[in-house]
């Protein structure tokens, strides 16, 4: 089986790949597979298509596998250790999250959920008015409440 098909797949491959080592291995590996499949007790109707479809599988999973790891590649360049917050930077974000989750923990429930969607979620006045079940006015008062609260208030 071997000596019938191989010649046949190996130059074709070569052809498609530009590369003889390359094209062998794909043979060698197509070899292996299929032999594994009859050898699991699946049928082969027509072994050399079926060689040829699997080689053909080969290469298109590697260049899947080669695109990806260029993608990632790419995206860690864009995340490099130069663009990451430094260690300082890091530390003083999570205080400066730590003391605004002390300072909510403090305000009345209907100021903090006013200044939650206004300031963090972004949501308009009448939007969080409404979500509220309360009027727009009535929001601005607590937001400007809420900012208030966060300007004089030390953590606790």
């Amino acid at each position: 089986m071997v000596a019938r098909y191989y010649p046949e797949l190996l130059n074709f491959f070569s052809r498609s790949l530009g590369n003889r080592d390359a094209a062998a291995d794909v043979v060698q590996e197509a070899f292996a597979r299929v032999l594994t499949m009859h050898a699991s007790g699946k049928e082969v109707f027509d072994l050399r298509a079926l060689l040829f479809r699997t080689g053909k599988n080969l290469i298109v999973s590697d260049a899947r596998r080669r695109a990806a790891e260029t993608r990632m590649l790419d995206t860690l360049q864009l995340i490099s250790i130069d663009n990451a917050p430094s260690v300082e930077q890091q530390i003083d974000a999570r205080l400066q999250l730590e003391r605004l989750l002390a300072r909510l923990s403090v305000m009345p429930r209907k100021r903090r959920e006013a200044f939650i969607l206004v300031r963090i979620y972004g949501y308009s006045y009448a939007e969080a008015g409404e979500f509220m079940g309360i009027a727009a006015s009535a929001v601005d008062k607590h937001v400007v409440r809420g900012v208030l609260d966060c300007m004089r208030h030390k953590a606790p």
